[in-house]
């Protein structure tokens, strides 16, 4: 009995062993295919976007192209990396879209909002030297006209040496696919069950347009940024033992906005977070947990010469 046991014990050792190595194979296959996606520019400038808001809901977008969303009902605070939501270079038009918070009909006065545009000449420059190019603030006294919407426009100019409009030009307008409604949510689904089964593999795969494009706007085309990027952004797809509990919600009760023209398409909760979502428990160092929530937003587009939807 204690040999079976024990050749029982070396079996699955074994297995786990393969198994793990074969993950990373695959992880390096990943690794490498996107380094194929990747160019190297000399001219590297920088846009950032310094978003805080409170009180409500923020979405910025880069007319043409898609968005970023602040759609957390608390407070928040960050630098956005802008050069993932531009194409090329060029005069841009960033929409600033204010909404209320969930259970909230009117922007009220407790609602505070700034973005705040900066261009850096490269993309190692310190945050010391970035310059300020644009600036936008919510206007106070809101509350008195009851809106449920507010909406603002900075013009900005980039110089940015990728050229990703190019590709958006020669892909189709996903307005003119028939059944595009039922094509989008098949294809979230198919995301959604790889995040169910926990593939990161075959969910970076669906992703390697994104990754490539991630390199490209951002400069990150050496192996090591790749192969530390590509740890770091696991998402909802993240195998970490300390996650209980996993539940995605269902791909319904969304709403579709097309953005670039009818050439990107993308499936919204009704409260404007992504509609590939998770909710879980993370427990800590002493055991206890605690919720979490959060999703990966996910754009599609159909290439020239296709009928199959991508991620952008």
């Amino acid at each position: 009995m204690m040999k079976k046991l024990i050749s029982l014990f070396l079996l699955s050792c074994f297995l786990f062993s393969c198994g793990q190595e074969n993950q990373e194979k695959q992880m390096e296959g990943f690794i490498q295919q996107r380094l194929k996606l990747t160019h190297t520019y000399n001219h590297r400038p920088a846009f950032g976007a310094q978003v805080t808001k409170n009180g409500c809901k923020l979405i910025i977008e880069v007319e043409g192209s898609t968005d970023y969303r602040f759609v957390d009902n608390t407070g928040q605070s960050t630098m956005l990396p802008l050069n993932l939501l531009l194409l090329n270079a060029g005069k841009k038009i960033v929409i600033i879209k204010i909404f209320p918070r969930d259970g909230e009909e009117y922007i009220t006065k407790y609602a505070n909002a700034s973005v705040t545009i900066f261009r850096a000449a490269d993309k190692d420059t310190s945050l010391s030297e970035y310059q300020k190019i644009a600036e936008f603030n919510l206007p106070q006294g809101l509350e008195e006209q009851k809106l449920p919407y507010y909406e603002a426009k900075l013009m900005i100019d980039v110089d940015v040496p990728f050229t990703y409009d190019q590709e958006l030009a020669t892909s189709i307008n996903l307005k003119n696919v028939p059944n595009i409604e039922q094509k989008i949510v098949e294809k979230y689904e198919k995301l959604r069950q790889l995040c169910i089964n926990l593939d990161q593999i075959g969910f970076l795969k669906e992703l390697i347009h994104t990754a490539g494009h991630f390199s490209n706007v951002l400069y990150n085309n050496t192996y090591s940024e790749i192969k530390k990027s590509t740890e770091k952004t696991m998402g909802v797809v993240d195998n970490d033992p300390r996650i209980l509990h996993r539940e995605f919600i269902p791909i319904e009760n969304y709403t579709i906005q097309y953005y670039a023209n009818g050439k990107i398409a993308a499936l919204w909760q009704k409260n404007l977070r992504p509609m590939l979502y998770m909710k879980a428990h993370i427990k800590n160092d002493e055991g206890e947990e605690r919720d979490i929530e959060g999703g990966d937003r996910i754009f599609l587009y159909m290439p020239q010469g296709s009928n199959a939807l991508k991620v952008w």
